[in-house]
């Protein structure tokens, strides 16, 4: 299912025609404040561009991966939402990455949940983990609101980030 609509938003597959406004969210310093391997709001084209491609590429390789979240009411690209494979981890993630104005609104927890019951349901997957770094209190805040549980910190890339999982069977 490479669509899923939830109440207020809609997640499809990113195309490279949303590579401007992604870059434009992605420039934004408080929006990458806590993403690893961040690089400088002057790179944000690039990085956007590649980023896009990789979640393009994801979806090719794993039937699924991280989707483009649109705002229904105005069509506006919110930021990405969905679901990663992480060697590092042999785990898949959901991740999530919204623009400003959506924040404190409640879509990071509904597409969050839409990713999960996706994971669970129809992908049949057995686990689902997140990681934000560890001073990143309103991603994890999200990560209990859709029922995962703290793991454990670790090192992740370039940072110390929480762990947070939830198994299919505690769905």
């Amino acid at each position: 299912m490479s669509e899923i609509e939830t109440r207020r938003t809609r997640l499809r597959l990113f195309v490279p025609e949303d590579i401007p406004a992604y870059a434009a969210i992605r420039a934004k310093p408080e929006v990458i404040r806590f993403i690893t391997g961040a690089a400088a709001a002057a790179a944000a084209q690039a990085i956007a561009a590649r980023v896009v491609a990789a979640f393009i590429q994801h979806w090719r390789d794993h039937g699924y991966g991280p989707w483009a979240m649109i705002e229904k009411a105005s069509g506006r690209l919110m930021g990405h939402m969905g679901l990663r494979f992480v060697p590092e981890l042999d785990a898949t993630e959901i991740l999530y990455m919204l623009d400003t104005p959506f924040w404190g609104q409640g879509y990071a927890t509904e597409g969050a949940l839409a990713a999960q019951t996706h994971a669970f349901k129809a992908l049949n997957l057995p686990r689902v983990v997140a990681i934000a770094a560890a001073e990143n209190k309103a991603s994890q805040r999200v990560m209990r609101k859709i029922g995962l549980t703290f793991q454990t910190y670790r090192p992740y890339r370039d940072v110390t980030v929480v762990l947070y999982a939830r198994e299919r069977a505690a769905y």
